[in-house]
């Protein structure tokens, strides 16, 4: 069963991702080789630190409650997360601000669509419901 608040925590994880877009865009906009080093390793911290564990809490509450949940809406998720998982842990084939734009586009429309899709329907779940009460 999820620990309480968990959509809350997660909500709040999601508010750093967003800061973290917003400078690694600034960054890419720069043309400066060190900035965008500076950026790259800065979303690969925020990996680190964050994401990482924050997809594998995500990915735990869908497989709890995926009898309530839409199938595209769960494929989007895992889609992105995967996507996500490679602009922002190691290398990665795009040069480096084409990678921070993508990044940086990618968890704007990520964290929107969870927190205006995916969430509510996780709360529709009694298990996740009734844990965040």
């Amino acid at each position: 069963m999820p620990r309480i608040g968990a959509l809350l925590v997660l909500s709040r994880e999601h508010h750093t991702s967003l800061v973290v877009a917003r400078d690694v865009r600034r960054a890419a906009n720069e043309k400066d080789a060190v900035a965008l080093v500076g950026a790259i390793a800065r979303i690969e911290a925020h990996w680190k630190t964050v994401m990482a564990a924050h997809f594998d809490e995500e990915e735990r509450l869908i497989r709890i409650a995926e009898d309530t949940l839409e199938a595209q809406a769960v494929a989007r998720i895992l889609a992105e997360h995967a996507e996500l998982r490679a602009l922002a842990n190691g290398p990665c084939p795009l040069e480096p601000a084409m990678r921070l734009r993508r990044f940086a586009d990618l968890i704007v429309t990520h964290v929107r669509f969870e927190e205006r899709v995916f969430f509510p329907q996780l709360q529709s779940h009694p298990c996740i419901a009734n844990a965040d009460a």
